[in-house]
């Protein structure tokens, strides 16, 4: 079974790190040569000689096909060390090489206005070319169908590109550009697909005219930055990029760009500080990956956060006890209420307990269903979720407020128990020195007590009702400060608790935890230690009737943040835990075989309606109604408000047949991609 192991975590990085061509050989300090390639294979192939019959059953159920290691050797024979060293060189390069032939085609077109629909028309025809036939039938259906129904095409290539579906994106963008030729929100996206895609000399044309147009708009002054550098040129992209954060100091994909041409610079200092004003209104994982390559660990109070923080997620500081009897007066009463109130805790406790049951069988369910849905992608090629949308920035924004608790959800913070567990150790004193006191009595009284002698009841009655009552006032006044201090921090950092894994944490999940915070809660303010002295049996007096109040219950914990940005025919939905898009083609479906040419790209958006304004949306847009929604090659990575719009504190809802969808393009360190050689 070891031997499996290690073979499946090597064989991924063996097979694309290494044996295709064009892939990233592994993270080294130098490349690997012929030789050491020879024996990695070798080392390769007596793994799988040595695999038995069940683990190689065990691998293929899995979706891991066993590699043909001739055919490998074949294909890596062929290769020199000097192209192994070239190739690394160019997979490890900073910022693009100079393309000195696609500068010289950008530079030699200008577009005016009328000039726009041929350029286009011809562009899209180049498009096609590259596009395989699967992907221009599964488009053109897609087309069609957005037409049907009364969708817009043009955001739904948006949803596309987002999804990590480039050659549609790309064909449906096309269309959209070729009907409405002069819709400037259309040319900038898909300008900006034209740039991830490797065809920024074609990009940049079309980027310049709207630059024209509209000066000073983030988006274009952004999306040209991102051209320049695809094409190498690395001044002219530093001079848009350096406009573009002039008008928007936090924008994610300048900031980026910026950050890449100063580590090329060797300028790590200003490199990090770009990156970081990147990933502040933006999270990433590709972003923080970056940073920490850079040599700096992100910290919290680098990320932003606009999600409502409650004070008391559970209402926990709604909860009363009966009050701690610190006198003798009280105990009888406070007895009874005590007795009452652990019972109806205990109750409490026993339905929480058959809740949790179900719950846990809930997690397990959901837990092997989402198991299968990543065997399945993966043996298919797909992207899987792995965790919940915002669980990376939660616990790098939330984490450090609850790392210093136990280390587990227990919620039992035993560190916090010191002055509970010293009251107690007092109480047990302050009971050793009544005991004395009581012998001292009884000495004292034994004498006097009896028939035909004084019988001082009254005498007696009152020093025992005093040594009791100073023992209750100081075991139970200790007690009942430390516990309330005590459930104080509980409360608090309860709440942080659940707040950090309502984003942490899959929905069936949270609930179980929900749960078990509730029993651990009722258990706690259940088994407080609470003494109780009577009054001296000397003593004839009948306590006043008195009844404790109901047991609260708890406040329902559900996510008041739920934002929704509705395209058309893709949903993007922001919650606490959730982070995900979804398409409703109306009974179209894509699959891996439609679409032949996937990949994901980093990249934002601004998703809303601007006021009175119909170029495409920058940051110093005013828009009425609009959020940023942030990607890379995981998936949607945040969803936040665009510079000078408020976020909801419950969210906010996008939806409508004016919703406008504004691209900026991510950085792209090669310069090529799926249109790599176009004309």
């Amino acid at each position: 079974m070891k031997k499996l192991l290690c073979l499946m975590i090597s064989l991924p990085l063996f097979i694309t790190g290494i044996c295709q061509s064009g892939k990233k050989p592994p993270a080294a300090e130098k490349p690997p040569t012929q030789k050491e390639m020879n024996e990695m294979m070798k080392e390769m192939q007596q793994a799988l000689d040595e695999m038995s019959p069940e683990d190689k059953r065990m691998m293929d159920s899995m979706g891991v096909k066993m590699p043909d290691m001739k055919t490998i050797q074949k294909n890596v024979s062929g290769i020199s060390d000097a192209q192994l060293k070239k190739a690394y060189e160019e997979e490890n390069r900073i910022v693009p090489q100079k393309d000195a032939a696609r500068i010289t085609a950008a530079l030699a077109t200008t577009l005016a206005n009328g000039e726009m629909s041929a350029f286009i028309n011809k562009t899209l025809q180049a498009v096609l070319l590259k596009l395989s036939p699967a992907a221009k039938s599964k488009g053109a259906e897609i087309y069609q169908q957005t037409k049907s129904l009364n969708k817009s095409a043009a955001n739904t290539a948006v949803a596309l590109w987002i999804d990590g579906k480039p050659t549609l994106a790309l064909y449906l963008m096309g269309e959209a550009c070729e009907a409405d030729p002069a819709n400037a929100i259309n040319l900038n996206n898909y300008a900006a697909f034209l740039t991830m895609s490797g065809a920024e000399q074609l990009a940049l044309p079309i980027l310049n005219n709207l630059n024209r147009h509209y000066p000073k708009n983030s988006s274009i002054l952004n999306n040209i930055t991102q051209a320049w550098l695809g094409l190498g040129d690395i001044p002219r992209a530093e001079k848009y990029a350096d406009s573009t954060i002039c008008i928007y100091a936090y924008h994610s994909q300048a900031n980026m760009a910026k950050c890449l041409i100063e580590e090329s610079k060797g300028n790590i200092p200003a490199a990090i500080a770009a990156a970081k004003k990147a990933i502040s209104k933006s999270y990433s994982t590709e972003k923080e990956n970056k940073l920490k390559k850079l040599g700096y660990d992100l910290k919290s109070d680098d990320i932003n956060w606009d999600r409502p923080m409650p004070q008391d997620a559970l209402g926990l500081g709604k909860f009363n006890w009966p009050e701690y009897p610190l006198d003798v007066e009280q105990t009888k009463l406070s007895e009874k209420e005590w007795n009452e109130y652990k019972n109806e805790c205990q109750q409490k406790i026993n339905e929480l307990n058959i809740k949790q049951q179900k719950a846990e069988q809930e997690y397990i369910t959901q837990s092997g269903l989402r198991n299968q849905q990543v065997i399945r992608a993966s043996q298919n090629g797909q992207y899987a979720q792995l965790i919940p949308g915002y669980a990376a920035k939660a616990i790098k924004k939330l984490g450090p407020g609850v790392n210093d608790v136990n280390g587990n959800m227990s919620f039992v913070f035993t560190k916090e128990l010191e002055p509970v567990t010293k009251a107690l150790q007092a109480a047990g004193d302050y009971e050793n020195i009544l005991d004395e006191k009581q012998n001292v009595l009884d000495k004292k009284y034994e004498d006097q007590v009896g028939e035909g002698r004084s019988n001082p009841l009254e005498a007696i009655c009152k020093d025992e009702n005093a040594i009791r009552t100073e023992f209750l006032n100081a075991a139970n006044g200790k007690l009942q400060s430390a516990y309330k201090s005590y459930f104080n921090y509980v409360r608090r950092r309860s709440s942080d608790l659940l707040y950090y894994c309502q984003y942490t944490m899959w929905p069936e999940q949270f609930e179980l935890t929900k749960i078990m915070a509730q029993i651990a809660w009722l258990t706690q303010i259940k088994d407080q230690r609470v003494y109780f002295k009577a009054k001296s049996s000397w003593c004839n007096s009948v306590p006043k009737n008195k009844k404790f109040g109901q047991l609260q219950n708890f406040d329902d914990v559900h996510c008041d943040y739920v934002s929704t940005m509705d395209l058309g025919v893709y949903k993007i939905t922001s919650s606490c835990s959730n982070l995900i898009g979804e398409f409703d083609f109306g009974g179209v479906k894509i699959n891996l075989k439609d679409n032949v040419e996937t990949g994901r790209f980093s990249g934002s958006a601004m998703v809303g309606a601007s006021k009175g304004f119909d170029g495409p949306a920058g940051s110093e847009v005013e828009a009425s109604l609009a959020a940023l929604v942030e990607w890379d090659n995981t998936g949607i990575t945040d969803v936040g408000a665009i510079a000078g719009v408020s976020a909801n504190a419950g969210g906010q809802t996008i939806a409508g047949a004016d919703v406008k969808v504004t691209v900026n393009s991510g950085v792209s360190t090669s310069g090529k991609g799926i249109l790599q050689g176009i004309k």
